[in-house]
């Protein structure tokens, strides 16, 4: 079984444009809560864009540690390999899940505060 390496540094590559998108994001938040005379929610993208930054790590850890373990692997071992990835591929889901939860809590008690 072979992983498409290039295809998954471009994946990781965008994660991590997305983390740095979203990292902005809360600073721009930050500056602007003031101006509505609240504080606090900003934190909401910046955590995001951690896990994100955690989701990314879990990904190229995933590409390079089961991506050459799958390539050599014995058949008897293949199973194995396989489950572990997968297990690792779902931490890495829910990292990214988080991120957008978190994201979106930030955004959309923002837009309370704003359309009030």
């Amino acid at each position: 079984m072979q992983v498409n390496v290039s295809y998954e540094l471009l994946f990781g590559v965008g994660i991590l444009l997305f983390t740095f998108s979203v990292f902005i994001y809360g600073l721009i938040i930050k500056r602007l809560l003031p101006l509505i005379g609240r504080k606090g929610i900003w934190i909401f993208p910046i955590i995001g864009a951690i896990f994100l930054i955690v989701s990314t790590g879990i990904h190229f850890y995933r590409i390079f540690f089961y991506g050459g373990a799958l390539a050599i692997a014995d058949p008897s071992d293949l199973f194995p390999l396989i489950l572990n990835m997968l297990w690792v591929n779902s931490m890495e889901a829910y990292s990214i899940l988080v991120a957008a939860l978190l994201t979106l809590i930030g955004s959309t008690i923002y837009y309370r505060w704003i359309t009030k």
